[in-house]
């Protein structure tokens, strides 16, 4: 299972309290959630004010928030639906059509190919093409990657920490 970021539950929240009333309130979210600390208030105030940045939430007055514009697809999710239309693709296609970098490209093409969705077809002197050979019903999501970030998020927070300790 994926690990779900404290924004995104926020977000979540926010949106599932949307669909009964036109705005949600601070208030509101720190209910659902069973919010209690201060530090914990502060945080999601933070949240809110980065969503609503991100055009995820629209402050509609002080404590109080909208729907927000509809957000672009991700870049993972881009790539997916140039390769589900096109069926054969070459990174610099995907790089013109989903607009992302060569390597983040390459990266995900290779996963691709690991989990057995795609295959890549080369020639000598030509380049690569990698055909689509499973459809999957949803974006592959790179989650090996996601969790070797989060550890070295967290390595360098403890880093940190340990840094502070030293000096104090």
């Amino acid at each position: 299972m994926a690990h779900i970021s404290f924004s995104r539950l926020v977000l979540d929240t926010a949106n599932t309290l949307l669909i009964s009333k036109d705005e949600v309130s601070a208030d509101d979210i720190y209910k659902k959630l069973k919010i209690r600390s201060k530090n914990d208030r502060k945080r999601i105030v933070w949240i809110l004010s980065d969503l609503t940045l991100a055009g995820r939430l629209t402050r509609l007055r002080q404590g109080n928030y909208g729907p927000g514009v509809q957000p672009k697809p991700d870049k993972h999710e881009r790539m997916w639906r140039v390769l589900r239309m096109r069926h054969r693709i070459q990174v610099d296609d995907l790089i013109e059509m989903a607009g992302v970098s060569k390597d983040y490209a390459k990266q995900w093409l290779r996963l691709l190919v690991r989990r057995g969705i795609a295959v890549k077809q080369q020639e000598p002197g030509m380049k690569g093409t990698w055909c689509l050979i499973a459809e999957p019903a949803e974006c592959p999501v790179d989650t090996d990657s996601a969790a070797r970030l989060r550890k070295l998020r967290l390595q360098k927070k403890n880093r940190e920490r340990s840094k502070e300790v030293k000096v104090a």
